[in-house]
């Protein structure tokens, strides 16, 4: 059995108004079921196959919304090879949109940034850094507002040359080896990274990965 994450948009003053790690921990656990068990709530859900966002019903108190990445992404396993790809492809994927890529999933799953000998000091992304404070146990990712932000614009800039990275994908990646062997599953686990980021983002919230 592998490691799975569950990603959860939240409101960071709400959170942190528990007293410690234990309690919100507890908050977020809860919050998460919560919207899984609530069959009232959803009586159209089918078993997921693509992204999807559930959100609490009243009157349960509105403080936050959770990301089901679907059939490709619910696994950390997901992301681990997500990031090995971009590994293979990067020095073949033009500077301005490999700076923003690199920048963009650093935080988020891939932490390899550092290991890179050509990262890149020039263009628009390069100059937006995101530095995420440690995540508490069991926690593989917390990302206070004032990231998020910074999050947003690498993405936009992601976002708007995505495209670009299929040709490097589909002539450089490993795709016999691993999961995360073609380009649009590549692509929509960014774009699911991307819906999170600007769904906190429009309403100055946070984003968590419970390790599950």
């Amino acid at each position: 059995m592998g490691i799975c994450i569950d990603v959860l948009i939240v409101d960071w003053d709400h959170l942190m108004s528990a007293p410690g790690d234990d309690q919100r921990y507890a908050m977020l656990h809860d919050a998460g079921l919560s919207v899984d068990d609530d069959e009232d709530a959803w009586p159209d859900r089918s078993p997921s196959v693509g992204p999807q966002w559930f959100w609490p019903s009243p009157p349960a108190v509105g403080w936050f919304g959770k990301f089901d990445f679907g059939n490709v992404g619910s696994s950390y396993k997901d992301h681990f090879w997500a990031g090995e790809r971009w590994e293979e492809i990067r020095a073949f994927v033009a500077p301005d949109v490999r700076s923003a890529v690199d920048r963009f999933i650093d935080p988020l799953f891939w932490d390899g940034l550092e290991y890179m000998a050509d990262q890149d000091t020039e263009g628009a992304a390069a100059h937006v850094s995101v530095v995420l404070p440690d995540a508490p146990s069991d926690h593989l990712l917390w990302c206070p507002p004032a990231a998020i932000s910074s999050l947003k614009l690498l993405w936009d800039s992601v976002d708007a040359e995505l495209a670009s990275i299929r040709q490097p994908f589909e002539r450089y990646a490993r795709i016999g080896l691993g999961r995360m062997n073609d380009f649009d599953a590549f692509a929509g686990l960014l774009r699911g990274w991307g819906d999170v980021i600007g769904q906190a983002q429009q309403r100055g919230w946070g984003a968590v990965g419970l390790r599950c």
